[in-house]
């Protein structure tokens, strides 16, 4: 398998099982945290978003976040915009202020950031992802794989807490759900 078929599919799995984790969920769930000094699934939700946003577009693309555009903070409950506001370096304090937007404004902003991220992978050709440097915000710079990487871990740890959070609220899940992979395996078949 290519490489960018894996990250593009390892992408789509992550979303999918994102927002199976979700779907039907209250704003009451969506909210809820274990206790005071945890996120929200809605605040997961919201993190997953703004860092793939920030990532693309300021990291990758070098142009405005999604973000930016429209009135998404407002929308969001977290106006003015400013790029950094992704949730990465919140303090306890930082969390227990934040309130859970309207899941579907939420979801929107979720969706019109993966339609963008689907479009600048689908443009990429395998060589690119060696090739492409990127800035780390940490300093330095990284290659494209490697950003990569660091998405996958991030969507996989925060897609894991929304997960056992839903399961927290509701119980287990289906059961019988591979996380995609079997449906995928049917279809390629």
């Amino acid at each position: 398998m290519e490489l960018k078929l894996f990250v593009q599919g390892c992408f789509e799995q992550h979303y999918n099982s994102m927002m199976r984790a979700v779907d039907g969920l209250t704003p009451a769930e969506m909210a809820w945290t274990p206790n005071d000094q945890c996120s929200s699934i809605a605040f997961l939700v919201w993190h997953y978003g703004r860092t793939l946003d920030r990532w693309l577009h300021t990291r990758l693309k070098g142009d405005a976040q999604v973000w930016e555009g429209g009135d998404w903070a407002e929308r969001l409950g977290r106006a003015p915009a400013v790029e950094g506001d992704t949730g990465y370096g919140f303090t306890v304090d930082d969390i227990k202020i934040y309130r859970a937007p309207d899941t579907t404004a939420l979801l929107e902003y979720v969706a019109a950031v993966r339609q963008e991220s689907i479009e600048f992978f689908d443009s990429l050709s395998d060589s690119d992802f060696d090739d492409m440097v990127v800035i780390n915000p940490r300093g330095g710079t990284m290659a494209l794989v490697v950003m990569c990487q660091q998405l996958l871990w991030e969507f996989n740890q925060h897609g894991g807490q929304i997960g056992y959070m839903r399961g927290e609220q509701r119980g287990l899940e289906d059961p019988g759900y591979s996380g995609g992979l079997l449906e995928s395996l049917a279809k390629n078949a």
